[in-house]
């Protein structure tokens, strides 16, 4: 749902393959971890669009966007999060939304996947 009527947004469908091409191996393989992390968990769909990869379930509990230099990790919460090592977390809606940025796989601590985790148990 767009926040305003007039927003933009572009919804056309790619490949998620296409949307790596030309980003370093380590954020490549860091999305292909965070991705087999959530393999086995139930009802969830993947979609790509221009500029990001798409998680979702009853609703988006996961954005998921290449940068030049690092990958960005968007969740969602209904409480603030209080963590130094994210990128933010603020006030979206009627929920709290984070975001991590990690260069290469090794920075995908434990505690990240929980906050990921709690995000598809809200969604």
């Amino acid at each position: 749902m767009l926040r305003n009527l007039h927003s933009y947004h572009y919804c056309k469908e790619v490949a998620i393959d296409d949307i790596f091409l030309q980003k370093p191996d380590a954020i490549v393989l860091a999305f292909d971890r965070l991705l087999q992390a959530l393999a086995d968990w139930e009802e969830v769909e993947i979609s790509a669009t221009k500029n990001c990869v798409v998680f979702f379930r009853n609703k988006t509990f996961l954005v998921v966007k290449p940068l030049t230099k690092c990958l960005e990790i968007k969740f969602y919460a209904k409480e603030p999060i209080e963590d130094d090592e994210l990128h933010k977390c603020r006030l979206w809606n009627s929920k709290y939304e984070g975001v991590i940025r990690v260069s290469h796989e090794g920075q995908l601590h434990q505690k990240y996947f929980q906050y990921i985790k709690n995000s598809y148990l809200i969604s």
